[in-house]
Order: structure tokens, then C-alpha cells, then sequence
């Protein structure tokens, strides 16, 4: 896909950061979008009733603006966020960041692959009908704790660490690497994400973290990290441009 604004993953400083932590894990995992042209996510499919909208959709695809909330009819039946087409296979528009470092112990993960149901978590797809091979990596490394990072706080970056904490690895956010799509989302997510134990630190945090050393999070509770991998989900040089 053609970018609007390849740049923007930079603004105002993500891609520097994960950069800096990077070299601190010894499992590294780079979550990517790689959608098919008919995805269910992109408005222009919507728009033309490739995917037709449920009943109980207010907003019915012919209809629809960008960024809008349409219920898609399925199966299955979901919520769905309306974007630019991004991140198409093959694609300059599914490549990572030309500044994001390559790390010789880092894997991609690919999600976002099934046209009819979109993926914002590393781990499933939004209805739960399928998921990626995460999961199962991250058993076979004996992975205990999960530090996550990347882009949309709201989006991407929410749910994996949602569901890193749902499948019972402790999980850290870092708060000056990710960025969201709007600021009401964002708070939202991030709230949903405490009440489901998922810590939100500092970057300056991760190398005591790292070291195994007492860390505690804003809210004064004490952790300690045993074993550790990133999690980064930089969809980069997707077509719109996050305004937080």
C-alpha cells in the first residue's frame, strides 16, 4: 500500500525507543499486519459491499466513512473499525520501519491474514475464531513474562497485551513506546488493561527489569521478571497517521 506518511511510527519518537530496549531481551517478537487486498478492515471494501453490514449496524457500509464503527454481518458477527487499505501482502506498506533495527534473535509473527475477520492481538483474531503461532512459541521458550511496545495503544498494542495477560504472562506495557490512535480510546484501553493486571512502566524501568531486579509500577505494587521477550507491534508505514 501506498503511504500517506511512511514516517510516522517516529512521531514523536516510538521506533528510537524500541530501539534502544531492544538488545536487553533475549526473545524478541515483531507483530505485522499482513492483509489480503479484500480485507475486511480496509473502508474501501466496506464501502462497496464487498462486506455487507449486520442489521444491527447503525451505520451501513454504502454509507460509511472512514474511521467509522459499522457490525459487520459475518459470520462471525463483529464490531468493526473502518481504516485505509494498509498493510497489504507483499507491500511496501506491510514492511516494518526503515530506522526499526533488525535483531538476530527476533521472529515476525504475521496476523490480519483471514480476509473476513480483522486482528488487532498478536495472539487471536478478534472474533477468537483463529490465532498465530505465538502462543506456542512463547511455550517452547518457557517465556514467563511478556514486555509489550509498539503501535496503536488503542488498537494493536491493547489487545495482545490483553490477551498476553489472558493466556497468564505477566504483562508490561512501556509508556514512552507506544503511541494511540485518539486520546479518549487510548485512556480506554489502557484502563481495561490495568484491570486486567497488565503493568504500565517507564523505559528507564526495563533494564532493572530485566536484571531481575524489584520494580514497582505506578500504583506502588512490586514485580519481578524471571524470563522476558518483546512483544513489538509496529504495523509501520501504514496509510493514516495517529494524532497522540
Amino acid at each position: 500500500s501506498s503511504g500517506i506518511n511512511a514516517e510516522w511510527p517516529l512521531r514523536p519518537g516510538v521506533v528510537p525507543v524500541i530501539n534502544e530496549m531492544g538488545p536487553l531481551f533475549s526473545h524478541i517478537y515483531k507483530t505485522a499486519d499482513w492483509h489480503p487486498t479484500d480485507h475486511i478492515s480496509f473502508h474501501s471494501n466496506v464501502k462497496k459491499c464487498l462486506w455487507p453490514t449486520s442489521e444491527k449496524s447503525t451505520i451501513k457500509g454504502c454509507d460509511s466513512c472512514m474511521f467509522q464503527t459499522v457490525v459487520v454481518s459475518g459470520p462471525p458477527e463483529l464490531k468493526q473499525t473502518l481504516w485505509p487499505d494498509h498493510c497489504i501482502q507483499g507491500s511496501f506498506g506491510a514492511e516494518f520501519h526503515k530506522d526499526l533495527k533488525i535483531f538476530p534473535n527476533e521472529v515476525r509473527v504475521n496476523k490480519g491474514m483471514k480476509c473476513c475477520v480483522d486482528s488487532y492481538s498478536g495472539f487471536w483474531d478478534n472474533g477468537d475464531t483463529s490465532h498465530t503461532p505465538l502462543y506456542n512459541m512463547l511455550l517452547e521458550k518457557g517465556v514467563t513474562d511478556v514486555v509489550v511496545c509498539g503501535i496503536a495503544t488503542d488498537f494493536c498494542v491493547g489487545f495482545t497485551a490483553l490477551d498476553a495477560a489472558r493466556h497468564g504472562f505477566r504483562t508490561v506495557v512501556v509508556n514512552e513506546a507506544i503511541r494511540g490512535v485518539m486520546p479518549d480510546t487510548s485512556a480506554g484501553m489502557m484502563a481495561r488493561c490495568r484491570r486486567a493486571g497488565v503493568e504500565f512502566v517507564s523505559s528507564k524501568s526495563i533494564p532493572d527489569i530485566v536484571k531481575e531486579k524489584d520494580v514497582y509500577d505506578t500504583v506502588g505494587r512490586i514485580f519481578r521478571v524471571k524470563k522476558h521477550f518483546t512483544i513489538i507491534d509496529v504495523n509501520a508505514n501504514q496509510q493514516y497517521t495517529p494524532p497522540v
